[in-house]
């Protein structure tokens, strides 16, 4: 016989009956059931009396780490493997172009990430370099 994922638990009604309200006329919440709301209620106090650990937020695949006028050296977390956590990219600044040396090219995406980081496009537009018109609009 197999074992059973769930487990019914005994609520007072007034306060059921206010959450199933509360879920009715808040769909923002994204709540679509009463098990919903109860459930992550019952997740964040188990994490908050570290009954469960909470799970660390995903990191993002491109994250730069250093920038001046020549470049940006750029953490690249799709590129992991068995040893390390990603492989760094360095994207290298010229008056005409962004060259990224992993990639060999000044169309990648790490030369696009690198372009809308603000700190670099304040440093191209600031030296006035044609590269700086490459830079999208956001």
């Amino acid at each position: 016989m197999p074992v059973d994922r769930y487990r019914g638990v005994s609520l007072q009604r007034e306060l059921v009956d206010k959450i199933e309200e509360y879920v009715k006329n808040h769909p923002e919440t994204g709540y679509k059931s009463m098990a919903d709301f109860v459930t992550d209620a019952l997740r964040k106090r188990c994490e908050d009396l570290k009954i469960l650990v909470p799970t660390p937020p995903e990191l993002p695949t491109l994250e730069h780490f250093n920038i001046d006028e020549h470049g940006v050296r750029i953490l690249d977390r799709s590129l992991a493997n068995t040893t390390s956590n990603g492989r760094i990219i360095d994207v290298y600044f010229k008056p005409d172009k962004a060259l990224c040396e992993y990639c060999g090219t000044s169309d990648c995406r790490h030369v696009e990430f690198a372009l809308n980081i603000p700190k670099v496009q304040k440093i191209l537009i600031e030296k006035g370099w044609e590269i700086s018109k490459k830079i999208k609009e956001t």
